[in-house]
């Protein structure tokens, strides 16, 4: 009986990782989807009514996502007059815990760069730009985690079962 409980114990420490990790990155997958919608929603706002920069971030800011919100909570504007924008969006994309590729990161940093500094009709299109981009990354995340999930168990259960055999 204490070698059936040790054995499922030794299962389940090699399926736990692996759990963690699948989560891991379908928080991923979701917090790619959030950024692409901010990004969505700060284009069609610039596109109907143009308002203030200040305002534009602080309703992007309002994702139910908890990352994308630290995210644009994370730029501190009252620093505008040391620092450009586009430092300010880089440090905060740093600092907010977004775990992004680098082309995803990229991607983000090129908004910085334009918000602010262009007419309305070339950061629309940026932002237009860069959700699509967001959303293709997404895409194909979801895709290989779904190719993968599999794996991923198989290697651990094989891995738990080949340590049961060894240990008893």
């Amino acid at each position: 009986m204490v070698k059936c409980a040790g054995a499922v114990c030794v299962l389940l420490g090699c399926l736990l990782p692996v759990c963690q990790r699948l989560r891991m990155e379908r928080e991923h997958i979701v917090q790619l989807g959030a950024l692409a919608q901010a990004l969505d929603g700060m284009r069609r706002q610039l596109t109907i009514c143009a308002p203030p920069m200040g305002e534009l971030l602080a309703q992007a800011g309002r994702s139910p996502e908890g990352t994308v919100g630290r995210f644009f909570a994370a730029l501190r504007l009252e620093e505008l007059e040391q620092r450009p924008f586009a430092a300010l969006w880089d440090s905060a994309i740093c600092s907010s815990g977004l775990s992004l590729s680098r082309e995803e990161r990229e991607t983000l940093s090129q908004v910085g760069q334009v918000l602010g500094t262009c007419g309305a009709e070339e950061q629309c299109d940026t932002l237009a730009n860069a959700a699509e981009v967001l959303r293709r990354c997404q895409t194909r995340r979801r895709e290989a985690l779904r190719g993968e999930r599999r794996l991923w168990y198989t290697l651990a259960a094989s891995a738990g079962l080949l340590a049961v055999l060894i240990l008893f």
